[in-house]
This record gives structure tokens, sequence and C-alpha cells, in this order.
């Protein structure tokens, strides 16, 4: 095996299996048995490796190991030769990234690489791990720019993992200095993510992710890693699937793409991830999800019907009416009574139809008990549908006696249950001139620095009188949209027209639409889409 090291399979491309079988005689039977292998993945250094003896030429060699009788050159030459598969090699000191790129510049020019080629670096300090023995960031992606820029970035954490100590989970503050590096780079960029750790860390990955298309995460997995198909089902319902790729050992592989094949399992969806992610409308238009008032129906039985038969938001007012044991509970407002949150969550959850809960707190005391029941049913694993937490707030130039306080309302999501999408809107008594400057800067000051997706709820009426402003809310972050919503209580459809038309003839993306049946046809019709 000395002869083979720093050779291994990986498979980067979405529901692939990755064998990883021992190393075989020579490289071609080494290759024709990968199978439908994607990638070929090489571990390089430079031999000796911080020995005396070290010297500038790449070879394959797992740290500790500094020697081999492979080169790269030699790897290259049969890997090109004998397959078509791509190409990931992944830098285990900053000495081979320079020599090695000079190869590959070199043999380029020889033969054409019709293929995907990643370049691999553990950059920044990750989980578990006591000291930084992370690749210079700066450094390596120089040296990439400089070189061979025509390539896939695949920038990673260094990390451990072990069943002796407690092991902690990728930070927020790990995820965001990732993206400050990453997010100004030309070229497409993977992140290897340890897949044990992931989960926990599920709503900071969420968040990359959505914050440029070139993103994708690559799973892999220490062999003595305890991974489940549960949580790569998880992190599969959570994601688009040309955005996670698999570098995972069977017999969990196996059994993970027999398990996402079944179309009546329950999926396991974050609470706060994107709505596009969980509905897949058609043309990932937002305008094709539908939005249902539980109080639009007349008794429970209906509404029953409706969660067996349809899909979409569930629009629901809450507040607090007393139990029959005499406590202040969470409930969903009715013409004539309330009906349990709790009830009406677990009732949701027990459907197979996707259905996401919009959750509208109506009086300020109902919060902090509604997302505490929120955070009781993820913790008992009946939680798995998308929450959207809204409330109309009091901050800056929208500063409104009666209404919580925006900090507060921040505070307590972040504090009690931070995994939803916040859906902030303004106090009606301040919109009489409509959405003005002021109004909407201040919105944003006060959502600054959220991780969470943000959708900011706007009034179609009051749309219709000033909306140019709010435009600037879909572009400051990938993760915030808009919802225009509209209650015939508030008026007819044609007061609420010229701003549907204006918004969604300024832009078919980031836009839900929490309005009536007859208002969206009849905004279908009127820009010419119906």
């Amino acid at each position: 095996m000395a002869g083979r090291q720093g050779a291994r399979l990986t498979c980067c491309i979405a529901d692939r299996e990755p064998p990883k079988t021992p190393v075989k005689d020579s490289y071609c039977e080494f290759i024709a048995h990968t199978g439908d292998v994607m990638i070929l993945e090489a571990d390089v250094n430079i031999e000796g490796h911080n020995t005396p003896n070290e010297t500038d030429k790449p070879i394959m060699a797992h740290p500790p190991a500094t020697y081999s009788d492979n080169t790269l050159q030699e790897w290259l030459d049969v890997v090109l030769n004998s397959s078509s598969k791509g190409i990931k090699l992944d830098f285990k000191s900053i000495k081979a990234v320079g020599p090695s790129l000079n190869i590959l510049l070199k043999k380029s020019s020889e033969v054409k690489l019709n293929r995907p080629l990643w370049l691999n670096a553990d950059i920044l300090m990750g989980p578990n791990v006591p000291i930084n023995i992370a690749i210079n960031a700066s450094l390596f992606l120089s040296l990439v720019q400089e070189k061979y820029p025509n390539c896939t970035l695949s920038l990673g954490w260094t990390t451990l993992y072990s069943f002796l100590f407690p092991n902690k989970t990728y930070t927020q503050k790990m995820i965001q200095e990732m993206h400050s590096i990453a997010g100004t780079l030309p070229q497409r960029v993977t992140f290897p993510a340890r897949a044990v750790l992931l989960r926990l860390a599920w709503p900071h990955f969420s968040w990359l992710l959505a914050q440029s298309d070139r993103y994708s995460l690559t799973l892999w997995q220490g062999k003595m890693d305890p991974i489940t198909v549960e949580d790569l089902l998880f992190i599969r319902d959570n994601s688009r699937a040309e955005q996670i790729f698999y570098d995972i050992y069977n017999p969990v592989l196996s059994q993970f793409k027999e398990a996402a094949l079944n179309s009546t399992r329950k999926r396991f969806y974050y609470p706060g991830g994107n709505l596009l992610d969980y509905f897949h409308p058609a043309d990932s238009d937002e305008l094709w999800i539908e939005w249902y008032g539980m109080d639009h129906y007349e008794n429970r039985l209906e509404t029953l019907s409706i969660l067996k038969e349809k899909r979409g938001m569930i629009a629901l007012d809450i507040a607090l009416q007393n139990s029959t044991s005499g406590n202040l509970i969470p409930v969903a407002l009715y013409p004539s009574a309330g009906l349990p949150l709790e009830q009406c969550l677990v009732t949701v959850y027990r459907h197979l139809n996707p259905w996401g809960i919009f959750l509208n707190i109506t009086e300020p005391g109902a919060l902090r008990p509604t997302l505490e029941l929120l955070s009781k049913l993820y913790a008992q694993n009946l939680l798995w549908n998308p929450i959207w937490i809204s409330m109309a707030l009091s901050f800056g130039s929208f500063e409104t006696p009666g209404y919580m306080q925006g900090e507060e309302f921040l505070t307590a999501i972040n504090i009690i249950f931070p995994y939803v999408t916040i859906a902030p809107g303004w106090p009606r008594e301040v919109l009489t001139a409509g959405y003005t400057g002021p109004l909407i800067e201040d919105m944003l000051t006060l959502c600054t620095d959220l991780w969470q997706q943000v959708s900011f709820q706007l009034e179609v009426v009051a749309l219709s009188r000033s909306w140019l402003a709010t435009t600037k809310l879909l572009e400051i972050s990938p993760s915030y949209t808009i919802t225009v919503q509209h209650s015939y209580t508030e008026g007819s459809y044609c007061g609420g027209f010229p701003g549907l038309q204006s918004i969604r003839t300024h832009t078919q993306k980031g836009v839900y639409y929490n309005i009536p049946r007859q208002c969206k046809n009849a905004l279908m019709e009127d820009v010419g889409e119906g």
C-alpha cells in the first residue's frame, strides 16, 4: 500500500456513490474499479515535508507520511490517459501548491484538461482543533489566481472528531469568516464540511449557501465518524440537489440513496429554511406558492381536508387565551374561538403534504410563549415544517405606542428559538404615505447582522401609495425577500393593484404573495401572466 500512498476516491457529484475500495496493484486497475465515481482525489504534499531531506517535488502523501514512490506527475499522467473522471487535488501544505500548479499548467499545455478540476485546502481553523494548522488562505488563493485560476475552489476548515471528548460544531463566526474570503472570488466554490458535525450547524450553512449561486457543500466522512442516514436526509431535504456533493462511506451512502428516492417518506425540513427549497414552485417563482388563512374556513374538518389535498403556507393569527387548566397559552384565532397552537402544529406535522406555517403575533405577550412552544416541539422532533414569525414592530421612524420594540422582538427570537424566518412589518399607523425611504432605511438598520432568512411584510394598499423605496429591501442581502399581503378588510383589490403591479413588473424573484386567490388571478391577468 505504501506505493499508493495518498490515493483515494471521492464522489463530488450528487447522488453518485463513492466506493471506498482498497487501492489495486496499478493505477489503471485502480481507476477501472472506481465505477460511477465522478472525481478522483489525491492528497498532495512535498517530498520530505519539514525534514532535512525536503525537496520541491509534489508527491501523493497524507500526513503524517512525508515520502511516497508516487509523484503527482505520475498520478496525473495515468488519470488523464486512462479516464475522463474529474480531479481533486487536496493540498496538505502550502509548499506543495506552487510546484503542483506548475505541473498542472505544463500538463494543460500538452493535453486538454476537459474535466472538472478542484483545488482543495483547509484554510481556516474549525471545530475541536486545539492549534491552528490551516493552510495560509491568502497565499493559497494568490497562487491559484496567478498560476491556475480555471478551477473550482474547495475551501475547508481543519476539524477533529472523537468519541473521547465532547464535540463542538461549526460556529456562525467560522462560516461568516469563510464567506468573507470566498465572497469576492471569481471561481465556483465548494466547502468541504464534516458531515457528522453539520446538522447542528445547519442554520449557518443554510445561510452560507444562500449568499451565492457559486457556492456548494461537499459532505465528507471521517472513517470512524458515526454518520446516520437521517443526517444526510436532513441536509438533502433543506438544499437543492446541485448544491450538495457526497464523499461518504458505504453502507450509509447506499442506504441514504435508497431512502432519498422514497417519495412517501416524511421530509426533515429545517424550520428556518428557504421556501423555494421546500415547495419547489414552477420556475422558482414565489408567486406559485399558495397561502391559506385558517380563518377562511368554517370548521376544523374543512381545514383538515385542505391539509390532505393541497400544499402551501398556512397563515395564523396568534394570541394568548386561557387553557382548560387556566394557563395562558398561544392559540390560533378563529372568528369566534381559538385553537391551541400546539394542536395546530402537531396536526400539520402529521400530514405528508408540504405545509409551511406563518405565525402573525397579534399581541406582544404571545411572542415568548409561542417561541417556547416551537423550541419544545423542535426538541421533540415534531417540527419539520417552515416556520415564519411575523409582527408589526416599533423602531426609529416607525416608533409607535402599543407595538413591541424591534430589538426586543429580535432578541427574543435569537434567545428562545432562532430557527425561523423572521417576517417583520410596520405599524399600519405609519403607512399613510406608503413605504417611504426613512421607513425602509430604519427597518434595514433594525435587521442588520441577522443570519436568518428575512421576509419584510408589505401591505398592498400602502404599497400603492409609495413602493419604489421597497426595492432596496431586495438589494441588501440574498437572504432578504418581501411578502406582499392583502385582506379585503383593508380595501378592494383595485386599491392595492398599482402596488402589486409595480412590484411584479419590477421583479419576479424574491417576492411572496400572501393575497387571496381572486387577487392573485386578477394580478396574473393584469400583468399578462394569466
